[in-house]
C-alpha cells in the first residue's frame, strides 16, 4: 500500500513556526508584472525567495504540460534567481532574495531588459534591504545542468547592516526604475519614497504624512514627528511616478493645486 507524503523534500523550517495562514500561504507571492516584449510574467515568491518567470502566451492546455508557447516550454518555469535551494541545485548560503517584493522588467528606460526588484532581507539571515537589477540570460527557458549561477546584480542600492545610510523593510515595499535613470523606491513600513541616482545619491524625498484605521484618519507634516496611536501606522505598499504624457492624464488639467498636508 501506497502512502501519500505531504513533504517529498522532507525539509523542515528552521527556528520557525508556522505562518497564520497556514499551507495555503506557503509560497505568499507578493508581487508579478508583465512583460509585452517577451511576453512572460515575473512572479515573487516571498516564503521561498524567489522570482520566477512564466510564459504569458501559452493556452490553458499548453500551460498544462512541458511544451507550446512562444518559449516552447509550456507551463514550465522559464527561469530563477534568489535560491537554488528550492529547486535543489545550490545550498541555502546561496540564498540571495529574502522576502523581496516588486519584481519588473526595466523597458523605456536605462537598464532595458533587466530584472528589477526590492530585496527587503530577512531576519536573523540579512537584516537590511537592498534594491537591486540583474541582468537575465538572452534565452529564457534554456536549463543547462548543475548548479544555478550566482545572482550578482549589475546595480544595488541599499549599504549593509551597520553601515551609513542602511534601511530594513521588513515587509511590502517597491522599486521602479524612471526614464532619467533614476530609481524610485517605496520603503513600506517607514512610508518615505525616495529618488536617487544611478550614483545612490539622494535627490528627493517624500514622507506619508497619512495614518489611518477604520475609525480615524491621522495627518503630520512634513518635517513633524509622525506618532501613531494604537493599532495604525504610516506605511505605503508601494509607490509609482507617472509622467505627463501618462494615457490617465489625457484631456485632464495637471495644474498645482493646495497643499495635500
Amino acid at each position: 500500500k501506497k502512502t501519500k507524503r505531504t513533504n517529498p523534500s522532507g525539509q523542515k523550517p528552521i527556528g520557525m513556526s508556522a505562518a497564520p495562514t497556514g499551507e495555503k500561504d506557503w509560497n505568499h507571492s507578493n508581487g508579478l508584472s508583465y512583460d509585452p516584449v517577451l511576453d512572460i510574467i515575473a512572479i515573487s515568491l516571498c516564503n521561498p525567495g524567489e522570482v520566477i518567470f512564466v510564459d504569458h502566451s501559452t493556452t490553458t492546455a499548453e500551460a498544462a504540460g512541458h511544451s507550446g508557447g512562444k518559449h516552447g516550454r509550456g507551463g514550465d518555469i522559464l527561469y530563477r534567481v534568489g535560491n537554488p535551494a528550492v529547486s535543489r541545485r545550490g545550498g541555502r548560503t546561496e540564498q540571495t532574495l529574502f522576502s523581496q517584493h516588486s519584481p519588473q522588467i526595466i523597458r523605456d528606460a536605462p537598464g532595458e531588459g533587466n530584472l528589477l526588484l526590492f530585496n527587503n532581507g530577512r531576519a536573523p539571515d540579512r537584516q537590511w534591504s537592498t534594491v537591486e537589477e540583474h541582468k537575465l540570460p538572452e534565452k529564457l527557458g534554456i536549463h543547462e545542468p548543475g548548479p544555478l549561477p550566482a545572482a550578482q546584480p549589475v546595480w544595488e542600492f541599499g549599504p549593509s547592516q551597520g553601515k551609513s545610510g542602511s534601511f530594513y523593510c521588513t515587509h511590502i515595499s517597491a522599486c521602479q526604475r524612471l526614464p532619467n535613470g533614476n530609481t524610485l523606491i517605496c520603503q513600506g513600513p517607514l512610508a518615505i519614497v525616495i529618488e536617487v541616482t544611478p550614483k545612490g545619491e539622494e535627490v528627493w524625498r517624500y514622507v506619508s504624512p497619512v495614518c489611518s484605521t477604520e475609525s480615524m484618519v491621522i495627518f503630520a507634516r512634513q518635517g513633524g514627528q509622525r506618532i501613531a496611536p494604537a493599532g495604525c501606522s504610516f506605511s505605503l505598499f508601494r509607490a509609482t511616478k507617472y509622467g505627463r504624457e501618462f494615457e490617465g492624464f489625457k484631456g485632464r488639467a495637471l495644474e498645482p493645486q493646495r497643499y495635500l498636508e
